[in-house]
């Protein structure tokens, strides 16, 4: 940009005047010190699409990530705001760098999966109406068309050992032969912990390992790569399952409405094992990416206090721009990882804090949207499970669809409150 301030100004102004007019209708671009929220001229989407778009047209990295409460939310704001990013921006990525690549990312196929949802089914509008929230704040904001509820008789336990039996059919492995159990679950919050309460519901073997991995949204990515590196200690096979009911949880004083009513309830359950030449034809887990960016870790807090009341403190806009930012930056280094560019690509299987965001993660990277199987429009945000579901239904597609001339390739990308992020890619061998 030229050194002239009065020239960085107009140039900064012009950049931003596009970006927003490019989210409304013709000749309706506000003046530049209107507030685009407050007049109405763009909702709490439209806005991040607009913080999205200035950061791909600018360079800069987690533009908008933590805009000012105080600050109106104009053009000549926006402005303002890409004139000091400029000025501070460090060079280089910023997101963490991938993790390391094993020595061979080969060796660990996928047998079988699963996933449960809970049993009741409730439309959106019936869910706007419950939390007195405003009509379509559901439906229309976020793109949820219904949730999926536990019922009274159903809770993580019950959805994750449905998952896994299906996995383990599938896999045609039985319980016995599972040398590991790798579980997480942000939902499940007693004692024994999840792994040890499924691994008796199971009736795994009593010399089968049960662990419990963290991560929020990001819990699954982690567990996979948690049994991808204990199976190299010869273990015969591994069972990961990631469960939550979140509809209990959430139902709590302190947790804003248009919060809860993102959240549905589920499981997803996969079977690994150590591959051998008997597993051709099938799809092999390769390397992962993972990070924590500190610089969203304000944008959503969730404390439990001794009385074990809830309080959640959340920024919708920043979450969202966060969840698409750093996904895009997963893609990004995935690509680098596998050397295979997201084009050639077949299913991406990532977190869905909405259907709305999913959207805007598929325009802002180039990726088709019928490339994402988009499951949380009927059952909403899954927490750790929503990934997994996603990863089921591109697997159950690639199973049922046409063969084709070259191997298969899935992209997973999740992020979670922190912000913790993580990748994998999946590849077919034939």
């Amino acid at each position: 940009m030229c050194s002239s301030d009065a020239q960085d100004e107009l140039r900064a102004l012009e950049v931003c005047r596009k970006c927003v007019a490019n989210r409304l209708p013709p000749g309706a671009l506000p003046g530049d010190d209107d507030d685009l929220v407050k007049t109405e001229a763009l909702d709490s989407m439209g806005w991040v699409d607009v913080l999205i778009s200035i950061e791909s047209a600018t360079g800069l990295r987690d533009f908008g990530s933590s805009w000012p409460e105080s600050t109106t939310k104009s053009i000549r704001a926006l402005a303002d705001m890409i004139r000091e990013a400029h000025r501070k921006q460090p060079e280089g990525f910023t997101g963490g760098r991938p993790a390391a690549a094993a020595p061979d990312g080969s060796e660990v196929t996928i047998l079988g999966w699963g996933y449960a949802l809970g049993s009741v089914t409730v439309d959106a509008d019936k869910v706007e109406r419950e939390l007195h929230l405003p009509p379509q704040k559901i439906r229309n904001g976020a793109g949820i068309q219904s949730l999926r509820f536990a019922a009274a008789t159903e809770d993580e336990l019950i959805l994750g050992q449905r998952a896994a039996d299906l996995a383990l059919e599938m896999a045609e492995v039985a319980a016995e032969e599972i040398d590991l159990l790798v579980t997480t679950s942000t939902t499940f919050l007693t004692l024994p912990s999840f792994a040890a309460s499924l691994h008796s519901r199971l009736l795994l073997g009593e010399r089968s390992c049960a662990l419990d991995v963290g991560g929020a949204c990001a819990g699954l990515i982690y567990s996979l790569a948690v049994a991808k590196s204990l199976l190299r200690t010869s273990s015969r096979a591994a069972l990961i399952v990631a469960s939550e009911v979140n509809s209990r949880r959430l139902d709590a004083t302190g947790v804003p409405g248009e919060f809860r009513g993102l959240f549905g309830d589920g499981a997803c359950a996969f079977v690994l094992a150590p591959a051998s030449d008997t597993h051709q034809d099938s799809l092999r887990l390769g390397d992962f990416v993972w990070g924590c960016s500190g610089t969203y870790a304000s944008s959503l807090n969730i404390n439990i206090s001794e009385d074990a009341a809830m309080t959640i403190q959340f920024k919708g806009e920043q979450l969202a721009l966060a969840a698409v930012t750093q996904m895009v930056r997963i893609f990004e280094a995935l690509e680098n990882q596998s050397g295979r560019p997201r084009a050639d690509v077949d299913y991406f299987a990532v977190h869905q804090p909405n259907p709305r965001v999913v959207e805007i993660l598929a325009e802002k990277s180039n990726v088709p949207l019928k490339k994402i199987p988009l499951m949380s429009q009927t059952c909403g945000n899954l927490g750790s499970a929503t990934c997994g579901v996603s990863l089921c239904q591109a697997l159950a597609n690639l199973r049922e669809g046409p063969d084709s001339s070259r191997p298969p390739w899935i992209f997973m990308a999740a992020v979670a409150p922190g912000l913790l992020w993580g990748g994998a890619f999946l590849f077919g061998v034939r």
